[in-house]
């Protein structure tokens, strides 16, 4: 990637030079993010967040272990794992990164609700919230965007079911 040297984006926008420095800009950006990795991996606690963070969701999530696919813009089916689930949006599992704040269709296999009952294909588009990374897992967030109300009522009536 080519940069503009200093002088030049200082004389495009008027600006007066900067003062010479002992280290190059490169060094002193490098030294910025491994003091900011420090600070991140001194609040992180190991499996996730700090023990103190605050969750921002406040619709009950229920955990589940639920078949689920993905399509990204171009095409491709990601196999996903529904790891929890509210009224709102999911939590997945999967094996590939998966792009951040993006709208895909999406499908969950809900199980029956009764013995005797079939599985129902939930569908719906939801919007990518969050990815962390854990190990070769990438767990990912994902809140509704469109989906049939009886799929809705699914997922409410397995809530209230899994409910603490």
């Amino acid at each position: 990637m080519k940069t503009t040297p200093s002088e030049d984006v200082a004389a495009l926008f008027d600006l007066p030079p900067q003062p010479a420095s002992s280290q190059s800009a490169e060094s002193s950006a490098d030294d910025a993010e491994a003091a900011l990795a420090a600070e991140l991996a001194s609040t992180i606690v190991p499996g996730g967040v700090a023990a103190d963070a605050p969750d921002s969701r406040t619709d009950l999530r229920v955990e589940v272990a639920w078949p689920a696919r993905m399509q990204l813009a171009d095409g491709e089916v990601i196999e996903l794992k529904v790891r929890n689930l509210s009224e709102a949006g999911v939590g997945l599992l999967s094996d590939e990164r998966i792009p951040a704040d993006t709208v895909v269709n999406f499908e969950m296999e809900v199980p029956p609700l009764v013995e005797s009952g079939n599985v129902t294909l939930v569908k719906g588009m939801i919007r990518t919230t969050y990815t962390v990374v854990r190990g070769a897992e990438i767990l990912f967030g994902g809140t509704w965007v469109q989906v049939a109300p009886a799929g809705l009522e699914i997922v409410s009536r397995w809530v209230e079911r899994l409910r603490p």
